[in-house]
């Protein structure tokens, strides 16, 4: 039975992987960069008018997200804002057709504030979880308990001792198995909530001469082959072109990235 519980959880976690790796292919790299590299991922450069400097650049894939890097240097006389909440990407090209940059085609990068409020949320429930003892496991432990007294009274079998202690030492592990795979979430979970908190770029008042960088994070689209990444600075947009394509894993990456000014 224990084995049974065991098997049954590294298939759950097979099965996950295997969903998580049918787009493990998707390349997004500049072609015709115009920034310096930035820890080995190449970045897009625009300077506007306004002397205010912005380089964008695409660092990862993770399952439910698209992470960025931003950088805005403000060389201008005037402090700007920084408000990452209100960046977007809209799908320029899907592959059959050209899709128009309307407000309904954008997807917002995901305000950071809010986002640190869902991760302390999560890790605070994945914490309780993972040190309480819940009611079914209470039910549990008290009807094994109740089992036990009762086959004093009884003549079992050695193979009936052996079933009961093998099924009670199951039920034992299962609830442990449970606690481990909590606190293994909190984990995670805090670990996120900590890169949030320290690489994340969160809304800022950039003084003039000074600079801020961090990472921007929006929902994941794979079905878009062009992405347009819009980035704001005093409500002003800076658009970058991003081209995504599959790939297989021995192959060189041709996804392309462009910059505009508006």
């Amino acid at each position: 039975m224990r084995q049974s519980i065991l098997y049954t959880c590294l298939a759950g976690l097979s099965a996950g992987l295997a969903s998580c790796g049918s787009t493990s292919f998707l390349t997004m790299m500049p072609a015709q960069a115009n920034g310096p590299s930035v820890n080995g991922h190449p970045t897009s450069l625009s300077y506007h008018p306004d002397s205010v400097e912005v380089k964008l650049g695409f660092v990862r894939y993770e399952p439910a997200t698209l992470v960025f890097e931003v950088e805005i240097g403000n060389d201008s006389s005037q402090p700007v804002w920084v408000t990452p909440e209100t960046f977007f990407y809209a799908p320029v090209d899907t592959g059959a057709a050209v899709v128009p940059t309307t407000a309904t085609a954008r997807v917002t990068a995901l305000d950071p504030e809010l986002r640190l409020k869902q991760l302390a949320a999560r890790l605070e429930e994945e914490t309780t979880k993972s040190e309480k003892v819940s009611w079914l496991e209470i039910l549990t432990m008290v009807s094994n308990v109740a089992e036990d007294v009762s086959s004093i009274k009884k003549k079992e079998t050695e193979e009936q001792i052996a079933e009961r202690e093998e099924r009670h030492q199951s039920s034992s592990a299962y609830f442990d198995y449970q606690r481990e795979q909590h606190a293994q979430q909190a984990d995670t979970l805090y670990t996120q909530h900590l890169n949030m908190q320290t690489v994340g770029l969160r809304k800022t008042l950039l003084s003039p001469g000074k600079f801020v960088r961090g990472l921007v994070y929006f929902p994941r689209t794979d079905a878009a082959r062009r992405l347009r990444v819009v980035v704001f600075f005093n409500e002003r947009p800076v658009s970058f072109d991003f081209t995504q394509q599959v790939s297989s894993p021995t192959s060189k990456s041709t996804a392309r990235v462009t910059s505009t000014q508006q």
